[in-house]
């Protein structure tokens, strides 16, 4: 049985929206930890702790602040030279980036350390496709 029924279920959906999850990832989240396709269809204080669990793992704490994960510049810049050098300029593609280099699933799961990483991967990638980072006022940002 579910203590707190209320409380616990207002806590799932707290840490759903601070960590900016769309639907679909959250339902295939609450399926893969507790085995049910919405959190009202939880029944018991294992499967909260395992769906909460989880959300920890991807970097949410009871503050619902981020602290280890990657900072908005970060992503921004990630996002920009992605744009940049990438021959396929998909959030898909640059997802699949991300979880060669970094090993996680998405943009929004990186460390601060693995984003420095990817930052530095795309920026080699970049000046291997001739443009320069760090010249944004050259033409075409071309070296």
């Amino acid at each position: 049985m579910l203590t707190n029924r209320s409380a616990k279920l207002a806590a799932i959906h707290i840490a759903k929206k601070q960590l900016k999850l769309d639907d679909r990832a959250y339902r295939a989240m609450l399926k893969k930890t507790a085995g049910v396709s919405s959190a009202a269809k939880i029944q018991n204080d294992n499967q909260y702790f395992a769906v909460m669990k989880a959300f920890r793992r991807a970097g949410w704490n009871a503050t619902g602040s981020r602290s280890n994960h990657c900072t908005p510049a970060q992503l921004y810049y990630i996002k920009g030279l992605w744009q940049l050098a990438s021959r396929e300029k998909t959030q898909r593609s640059l997802n699949a980036f991300i979880k060669r280099i970094a090993g996680v699933e998405d943009i929004r799961f990186l460390s601060r350390k693995n984003a420095q990483s990817i930052i530095l991967a795309l920026r080699n990638i970049a000046e291997k496709a001739g443009y320069n980072p760090d010249k944004p006022g050259s033409p075409n940002g071309r070296l």
